[in-house]
This record gives C-alpha cells, sequence and structure tokens, in this order.
C-alpha cells in the first residue's frame, strides 16, 4: 500500500527550493485527498492531487521553472483554447518536479491555466530524478484517427482527414496562409464527426470507396469524399454526377466545366512547371462546380478576378435558381 510516512529510501534532506515547492503544493491539495509517497527509481517521489489555479501555475512558473525547454506557444494557444471551451478533460497526465523542485513536465498546461484564467485538479508528482527529464514526451502523440477509432469509427485515418477538410472548408480556412486555427483538437474531432452525421459521413467515404478503383488520381481521396459531403449538401444527384465524371473521366463533353478542370487538374500532376496551391485547387473545383450546377458551358477554366469561394456561396447561388 502506498503511505503518507517517510520510507527508508529517504535518507536525505530535500532542497530547500523542493521544500518551498511542496508547501505551496500542499496548500492548494484537492480537499479529501491524500498526500501519497512510493519509491521510484531509487527516490521517494510524492503524488498530490493540487487544484492549479492561475496564481499557483504564476508562482511555479516564476520560481520552479528555470531549466526547461523553449516554450511552444502554438501549443500554448492550443491548450488555453481547450481550456476556455470546456474541452479539456483530466487523463491522469501529471505535472512533475525534479528532485531540485524543478518543473520537467507540464509548463505548457501551466501557462494555458494562467492564460485561461481557469483552475485545473491535475496529479502532481515532485521529487523525480534528474534524469528522468530525457524521456518525457518522447513517444509519439496520439492522432484524431487514433481517437475515432477509439470511439469505434472504422477507417478512422480516411474519417479524421475528411472531418478536418469539411471543418476548414466550411469556416473558410482552406487557404495556404490562412493555416492558423484551421483545424480540430481531438475532442472537438469527435463532437464535430457527430455533428455532422455519422451516417452522413460514412456514407460520403462509402462514395469514395465506388469511384477510386475507376478512377484517375486527379484528386486525393480526402478531397472526393470531403466535396461528396459538401456537395451533396446543395443538391445529391449533381454532387454525384459531378465527382464521378471528375474522377472517372466518363459522359464528359469538350465544353464541359468538369473536363476544363479534369485537364487543368492532370496537367498540374504530369507537368512539372505547372502547379497549383492547395487554395488554387480548391477555387477550381468549386467554380467548375459552380458553372456545373448552372448548366453552363466552358472549355477552359479562368478564375475570374478576386475570385473567392466558400460553401455558403454555393448554397446561395443554388437557392437562387430554385427561386
Amino acid at each position: 500500500m502506498f503511505t503518507t510516512k517517510k520510507t527508508t529510501l529517504e535518507t536525505t534532506s530535500k532542497s530547500k527550493d523542493l521544500v518551498k515547492l511542496e508547501s505551496y503544493l500542499e496548500s492548494f491539495k484537492v480537499e479529501d485527498t491524500p498526500t501519497l509517497e512510493m519509491p521510484y527509481n531509487g527516490e521517494t517521489i510524492t503524488i498530490r492531487s493540487v487544484r492549479v489555479t492561475p496564481s499557483l501555475a504564476s508562482k511555479i512558473m516564476e520560481d520552479h521553472n528555470k531549466k526547461n525547454r523553449k516554450i511552444n506557444k502554438n501549443n500554448v494557444r492550443f491548450l488555453t483554447k481547450e481550456i476556455e471551451s470546456n474541452n479539456w478533460i483530466p487523463n491522469g497526465e501529471t505535472i512533475s518536479f525534479d528532485i531540485n523542485g524543478n518543473v520537467n513536465n507540464g509548463q505548457h498546461r501551466l501557462l494555458a491555466i494562467i492564460k485561461s484564467g481557469v483552475s485545473l485538479d491535475i496529479l502532481i508528482v515532485t521529487n523525480l530524478s534528474l534524469e528522468a527529464f530525457k524521456t518525457i514526451d518522447t513517444g509519439a502523440l496520439r492522432s484524431g484517427s487514433d481517437v475515432l477509432s477509439i470511439e469505434g469509427v472504422s477507417n478512422s485515418t480516411h474519417i479524421a482527414a475528411m472531418v478536418k477538410f469539411i471543418f476548414a472548408f466550411k469556416i473558410g480556412k482552406y487557404s495556404a496562409n490562412r493555416h492558423h486555427h484551421r483545424t480540430l483538437s481531438n475532442t472537438e474531432l469527435i463532437d464535430y464527426y457527430y455533428e455532422l452525421g455519422d451516417d452522413k459521413v460514412y456514407s460520403s467515404y462509402q462514395f469514395y470507396n465506388s469511384v477510386r478503383d475507376g478512377g484517375s488520381s486527379v484528386i486525393t481521396p480526402t478531397l472526393i469524399s470531403g466535396f461528396h459531403f459538401l456537395l451533396t449538401e446543395i443538391d445529391k444527384e449533381k454532387g454525384e454526377e459531378f465527382l464521378t465524371m471528375l474522377t472517372q473521366g466518363i459522359n464528359l463533353t469538350k465544353d464541359s466545366p468538369i473536363t476544363a478542370l479534369r485537364n487543368k487538374l492532370i496537367k498540374s500532376r504530369v507537368d512539372k512547371n505547372y502547379k497549383l496551391t492547395n487554395e488554387e485547387l480548391l477555387k477550381n473545383i468549386t467554380y467548375a462546380w459552380s458553372k456545373y450546377l448552372k448548366n453552363e458551358k466552358a472549355k477552359s477554366l479562368k478564375l475570374p478576378a478576386n475570385y473567392e469561394v466558400s460553401l455558403e456561396t454555393e448554397l446561395n447561388s443554388q437557392r437562387t435558381l430554385e427561386m
């Protein structure tokens, strides 16, 4: 059993900084929880459940973060957003300190607590060896496909990429120079997957499966299934016709905007001097779709100056046709 008494391994006195730190932690300990001591790797470590407030986090960062890696500002922003959005779920991951009372894991969470102004209950381990820092965060991070797989979603790698693409497109963050806040955290990914509708998402994946064998690779699997979801929200029949003709090259006429788009995409694949950026690619697809939806002919695709596109634009054009 764990014990709160001193063990025989703890024969040396603690550093002044560690004693000061543990005094802070003890005063912020979650009510009715024990302070546990146990032998670990030649030391006696202490484990507490601590309510880490912004003020405690600030004190720790000021006095006990003397030797640590460089702060990753993007990671701090991400964690702050997770906490502020109430997406943070306690997962057993600790904030830990070495024998000198210095943080060796958890500085980004501490900064996120400070920035968000929200207190979190966190397990804190103190008195780890100095060598422990070398193995912190060396494992692979859990991906969106991992969490969907755990949720029981089949073909999770493809589904995760598709859901993230749909999200980015719908909020207009598809451009290469609009990368900030364009994706979803793992918790947001699961919520958005169910918000879109698991049946609808899987239907779009099944469509991709139906066209991939006979079709060329003019667009990626993610774009096929992602655009299937987006276009069939507007017009199911025309959306599937558009993508089937585009991917498989069937039933095309010389003056079809799909033919013009397909030729452009193939050229970007085979001609090393002709490349489309991600933004240009998506604009060409949606521009050709708009023309196809309106039954317009086009032997070539030339985007209008300052052409901007969003799903709402295409929805509005369809509503205009139906009025």
